[in-house]
């Protein structure tokens, strides 16, 4: 490599770099402002949250990293431009795509690094994204006691605390009310104060885990939390099972009590991690060979799907006879085409006279009379079968094909961001040559307009696919054709030097609208 290509790629890396991770930090914010409801009020750990975030950062590295490289090559070009050392080697002979062919060559290893990203990389993580997301949005919200309310986190128990100290371990005027098992309430608790604090239980088992026939015995741990309310000076009702001979009386016990203690599960708030095995279907989590076997699956069922009804329908309304063309066959014989003449001569077919009865004015009426409602209610029923599964089928096929769809949709998706790399570059580098600044003003502004109409006609293009509006390839790479003219012209204005906007034209075509109005 040449000390001028050095100086190229030098200049690239380092922007290629820091906006790729402000792009991946955007994305973040944008994750977070989406799913901020989800995530806050339930007491998760921070390694949690950050480990959401870990996977959230990977499934964006092939959008971010396009962005890093539209500004990165326009801050590139545009510094080499702004201090005049593009014009320097300009005069020596250099073209400008001698000039980029560095970042050419380094645009199409970012362009495979990021196919190898979205087939390989992004399938894995976006499925523990996903699971871990799942986890986080079923988990309930953290438990707290607010004063002069009835909470009800847990299932078929409401709490009502009447005041509680700064620190929320002592409650005073509790009220505990279980309906744990009928109607209504089975038991009530009142006290004047009580406590809460956390118990963990540890057990040992043994559970029997089945892997081809053959039954393995795992032994596991099972850990439950618990919350322990100790109540002081109270009084506990309970009602008891009416007596079916007394049908008027309804016994319950009153038990009054100085300390009494009550445990309550604390599974369903803890965080529980989901099997993965349940996303794996899901088409954004697959490499392009299991979506190429996926999409082949889905057309072979769409089309038995059909061959079975044209079978069904073709049982109901062809009548055939058995045995007919069996019968026919056998009595077939095999003769040279020169020989059929001696074998079966020529004869004229003499169609037989029919007297019509011109009385008869519809089909209908040749059916007699003591069948006719028979026939109607056969052909009516054949009719509403025949329909009925016509409707099926076409709900079933509508949906395989919207799915068909989405699977081809996200193969193209990998290949056109792969691809936007090198597009961008074209883009970025003549226009930084173009406005010949480098700095944090133009460049950044026309990056981001691009980028913002490359992602807009991404998301235009992926709603238009999946609607089935449009077919998915031209949904998917939308934003590259039409981007692609941009690039095209750009480098052609910046290989030939040649004005972006010429000033002196369009005043002109204003003086002659002027001079127009004058005349009129």
């Amino acid at each position: 490599m040449k000390k001028i290509d050095k100086l190229i790629v030098r200049s690239f890396l380092p922007p290629l770099v820091i906006w790729t991770l402000v792009a991946m930090f955007i994305f973040n914010m944008q994750f977070l402002w989406k799913y901020i409801d989800d995530i806050i009020g339930k007491g998760l750990d921070l390694s949690i949250i950050f480990e959401l975030l870990f996977y959230q950062s990977l499934a964006m590295i092939p959008r971010a990293m396009v962005f890093g490289v539209l500004i990165a090559s326009v801050m590139t070009l545009g510094n080499l431009a702004e201090h005049y050392e593009l014009v320097t080697m300009k005069s020596t002979g250099m073209s400008l795509f001698r000039v980029m062919s560095p970042l050419i060559f380094f645009a199409f290893v970012l362009a495979g690094v990021s196919f190898l990203f979205s087939d390989q990389l992004i399938p894995v993580t976006a499925l523990k994204f996903k699971s871990t997301l799942y986890d986080i949005r079923k988990q309930k919200p953290a438990l707290s006691f607010r004063e002069g309310q009835f909470n009800d986190d847990f299932r078929k128990v409401s709490i009502f605390v009447d005041k509680k100290d700064p620190g929320g371990k002592i409650l005073k005027g509790l009220k505990i009310y279980d309906h744990t098992t009928t109607v209504g309430y089975k038991g009530q608790t009142n006290a004047e104060s009580g406590g809460l604090f956390y118990a963990r239980d540890t057990m040992a088992t043994t559970i029997k885990v089945t892997v081809q026939d053959s039954t393995i015995n795992k032994d596991t741990t099972i850990i439950r939390s618990f919350l322990v309310v100790k109540l002081k000076n109270g009084t506990r009702y309970d009602e008891m099972e009416p007596d079916p001979q007394k049908p008027n009386a309804y016994p319950h016990v009153e038990m009054n009590f100085d300390s009494y203690t009550t445990l309550y599960d604390m599974s369903e708030f803890e965080f529980n991690e989901t099997n993965e095995d349940l996303f794996k279907g899901h088409y954004s989590l697959l490499t392009t060979r299991q979506l190429l076997r996926a999409i082949d699956s889905l057309y072979k069922k769409r089309e038995e799907r059909y061959k079975m009804l044209k079978r069904n329908s073709d049982a109901m309304f062809h009548f055939r006879r058995e045995g007919l063309a069996e019968s026919a066959l056998d009595t077939m014989k095999i003769v040279p085409p020169r020989h059929a003449k001696y074998y079966y001569p020529p004869t004229v077919a003499h169609a037989p006279k029919i007297s019509l009865d011109t009385s008869v004015k519809h089909f209908y009426e040749c059916i007699p009379v003591s069948k006719r409602d028979y026939i109607y209610q056969r052909a009516s029923g054949f009719c509403q079968n025949i329909k009925g599964q016509a409707n099926g089928v076409a709900k079933y096929c509508g949906t395989n094909e919207r799915i068909h769809t989405e699977h081809e949709n996200e193969i193209h998706q990998k290949f056109s961001f792969a691809l936007a790399c090198l597009l961008f570059l074209f883009i970025g580098a003549p226009m930084g040559a173009i406005i010949r600044k480098g700095g944090f003003g133009w460049p950044i502004l026309v990056a981001f307009i691009f980028f913002m109409l490359f992602f807009v006609l991404f998301l235009v293009g992926e709603r238009l696919a999946t609607s089935l509006s449009i077919p998915c390839w031209i949904g998917s790479w939308l934003p590259n054709l039409v981007l692609l003219p941009f690039g095209l012209m750009l480098t052609h204005k910046a290989l030939y030097d040649s004005r972006f906007i010429n000033v002196d034209k369009i005043l002109n075509l204003f003086r002659w609208i002027k001079g127009l109005f004058r005349r009129t």
